[in-house]
């Protein structure tokens, strides 16, 4: 009996050995496809930059040949033109996606007001996009007082929600579905035309109707100008050059609210935002990269860098 129980024993500790040991070697396999599919999404990346550093350099060469009358060029637009196909890395996989910041809202720099009018402009509600409004502005704003048709702590605390409000920026774009209000249809709808990277100024050569209608003076008569000369692929310089394509009443509109759009328009593509995913073929193991290239006349520079997923 003896001899049978040390049988016994002997084999349960080789299997349980023998369990240890594959729990560790797939930890070990795990990370080591992690690694790969990081080091992948990082590539994709560095492309990416490579390609727009390259047009940078391409404007500065023939902006020099340029005469001052000439309109400038812009470096950074058909961004589009990017979002190739899937990088093949050796065993790795990696999918760049890329779009112009500025043709997104910055939901931790938009005002109230942007908020509320960018909602309408989905045809949401106009009582169901106020509210939202400024419930997305007191998530992230950094004191607990509740606007009028808002919601802080206590509010999200009473009514048992898994996630409180952070009282600072949000760091993804997907945190939204936590505020309260927003159902996922809501979601599903705003999440396409926001960001919670760059400056939050808007391109508007770049962004679609539902972003502008969040500046402040933009009417249906603007917008039309605005989208026809996307269209023709003809961007707009300037807002004086916008204005001059008005009639007077939008054009009264606009110019009052003049001070404001200067500091809120561009009309060239500043800020990109480069994502991108990184995976083996037949591993579980994804990552996504993320980063946020500026540039300042002919210079690009990486603001933000970082490992998202």
């Amino acid at each position: 009996m003896a001899a049978l129980w040390l049988v016994v024993l002997v084999g349960v500790t080789g299997y349980e050995l023998s369990v240890r040991g594959r729990s560790r070697r797939l930890a070990v396999a795990n990370s080591l496809e992690r690694t790969q599919a990081v080091a992948a999404a990082e590539g994709a990346l560095e492309t990416v930059r490579g390609e727009l550093a390259l047009r940078l350099a391409r404007a500065g060469t023939v902006s020099a040949s340029r005469t001052p009358q000439s309109a400038p060029l812009d470096p950074w637009a058909e961004l589009s033109l990017l979002n190739t196909d899937t990088l093949v890395l050796g065993d790795a996989r990696a999918l760049p996606r890329v779009y112009d910041a500025g043709a997104r809202i910055q939901i931790n720099r938009a005002t109230e007001a942007d908020l509320r009018r960018f909602l309408a402009a989905l045809a949401i509600d106009a009582g169901d996009a106020d509210r939202l409004a400024q419930r997305i502005a007191d998530w992230h704003d950094a004191d607990d007082f509740r606007r009028a048709r808002g919601a802080e702590r206590g509010d999200y605390l009473r009514a048992g929600a898994r996630r409180l409000p952070a009282n600072a920026d949000f760091s993804r774009v997907d945190e939204l579905r936590d505020v309260d209000g927003m159902t996922p249809e809501l979601y599903t709808r705003i999440a396409p035309f926001v960001t919670v990277l760059g400056t939050g100024q808007i391109n508007v050569n770049a962004a679609p109707r539902e972003v502008l209608l969040s500046l402040p003076g933009m009417g249906d008569e603007t917008i039309a100008a605005i989208v026809q000369a996307q269209r023709a692929r003809r961007p707009i310089r300037s807002i004086e050059e916008l204005t001059a394509r008005l009639s007077s009443a939008a054009r009264s509109s606009l110019v009052a609210q003049m001070a404001e759009l200067q500091q809120r328009a561009a009309f060239e593509s500043r800020e990109v935002v480069v994502e991108a995913d990184g995976w083996l073929d037949g591993s579980p193991a994804r990552a996504t990269a993320q980063a946020l290239l500026a540039r300042g006349g002919d210079a690009m520079f990486t603001i933000g860098r970082r490992i998202v997923q």
